[in-house]
């Protein structure tokens, strides 16, 4: 089980009714949604499903993101 945060990439013809089945397939299957615009859904879930995600209905893309961790460097403003 191998938990990985994919891009999903909806057609543009979608209905509200085909996202709500993406969605609840999604969170169905112990995914997690983190995020949700327009006709794009970032999810986190197990890598066994992605060929049911990509199998469903209005779904264009289903691809693997990976969200490095960068620390934010720390700026110091020197008075003269």
């Amino acid at each position: 089980m191998v938990i990985e945060t994919y891009l999903i990439s909806l057609n543009d013809d979608i209905s509200q009714v085909e996202i709500e089945n993406i969605l609840r397939t999604l969170t169905s299957l112990g995914g997690n949604i983190n995020m949700a615009v327009k006709k794009n859904i970032i999810a986190s879930f197990d890598s066994n499903y992605v060929d049911i995600i990509r199998k469903k209905t209005g779904v264009k893309l289903v691809g693997g993101i990976n969200f490095k961790g960068r620390k934010v460097r720390k700026v110091v403003k020197r008075e003269s």
